[in-house]
Order: structure tokens, then sequence, then C-alpha cells
């Protein structure tokens, strides 16, 4: 059985993220809206790509009091159901991976906690030109394909990984799919010349 990691070596896993962030995005990026937001990993990894998060959403309450900590002046929204539209280049997104992990019961779209469509919202609204998503591999079988889709049809190209965390040197092997989303018209500006 594997420890759990500690706080230095959750910080360092957000470090060697961002760089994967970077690669991705670092030509285009500005703001970043961060949902699930935990205790800031997405945000310390956009930071270190050179965006500025402007929103997060998180309700744990001990999270709540890291994110104030660390970001004062960035607004939580709470409740992800609860976040308006927000103009950024990147939203992302660690949502509830209970629904579809192999230690649970897997019961997909009918757990409450089942929060893809409420981050998908969030994303018709706020139009960022990027997304970055990730689950656990057991959401491969059984939504990873409507989720796709859901952002094809939102106006993305859609891409996915599975990564473990043993590949980043972590001590465990913790699969996680990350799904990256960009919006078709800023890939038509890109080849026509026309992004900043």
């Amino acid at each position: 059985m594997n420890a759990a990691p500690t706080m230095p070596a959750l910080a360092n896993d957000a470090q060697r993220g961002s760089h994967c962030v970077q690669r991705l995005v670092s030509h285009h990026g500005r703001t970043h809206l961060d949902l699930f937001s935990g205790i800031g990993g997405f945000a310390l990894a956009a930071a270190s790509a050179g965006f500025q998060t402007i929103g997060f959403s998180e309700i744990n309450p001990y999270a709540c009091k890291i994110l104030k900590r660390n970001w004062p002046d960035v607004p939580n929204y709470g409740d992800v159901r609860n976040v308006p539209a927000v103009k950024c280049d990147l939203i992302t997104g660690g949502f509830p991976c209970q629904p579809y992990s192999r230690c649970g019961q897997r019961s997909g779209n009918d757990d409450s906690r089942a929060l893809w469509p409420a981050m998908l919202r969030v994303i018709r609204e706020s139009k960022p030109a990027w997304v970055l998503g990730e689950n656990v591999s057991g959401v491969i079988e059984m939504a990873l394909d409507g989720m796709c889709a859901d952002l094809e049809e939102a106006g993305y190209e859609v891409g996915t990984l599975e990564i473990p965390a043993c590949a980043v040197n972590a001590r465990h092997r913790r699969e996680r799919v990350w799904i990256i989303a960009n919006a078709k018209d800023v890939l038509r500006r890109a080849k026509n010349g026309s992004v900043e």
C-alpha cells in the first residue's frame, strides 16, 4: 500500500504538471478559471505556465481556506452549479471521480456527484480557448466518449491522454485521464495567422 503524498510531493506534482499545460497553451493563454479547485494545484500549474487565475469553484471548507490564504483576491464561486459565465482563456477541472472510480459503485450519471454536465455548462457559457479536464481511468469505459462528443458539439477539437502518476516520478501508479480541448475558431485563426 502506498503512502499518501505529502504537501511537498503534491507541489512537485503540480510543478511537473505545469510543464504539460505550458507546452499546450503557452503561446496563447492569459486567464484561467479553475473548477473543482481543491487546494489550487491547477492554479499553481497555470501560474507556472503564465496564466492568471481569475476564479475558483470549490466547496470543501479546508480547501476554501487554503485558496483564500494563497489567492486572497481571487473569487471562489463555490458550487460549480452556481458558477456564472467567466471570460477566460483556459478552464481546468478535475471533476469528481466517484461516479467512475473502480473503487466505488460506478453509478456514472446516476450518481449525484456526476458533475460533468455542470462543468460543460460553464465551458459552453464561458467559451474559453482551452479546456483541460482530469479524471480516473474508469471514466474511459463509462463516459469518456460522451464527454468528448459534448465538447465537440460545443465547438472544440478534443484529444485525450492517459498518464499514470509514476510517469512523472511519483511512487504510485494512479492512472489519470486528461481531456484536452481547443476551440475550433482559435485553431482556424492560428492557421490564418491572426492569433495574438
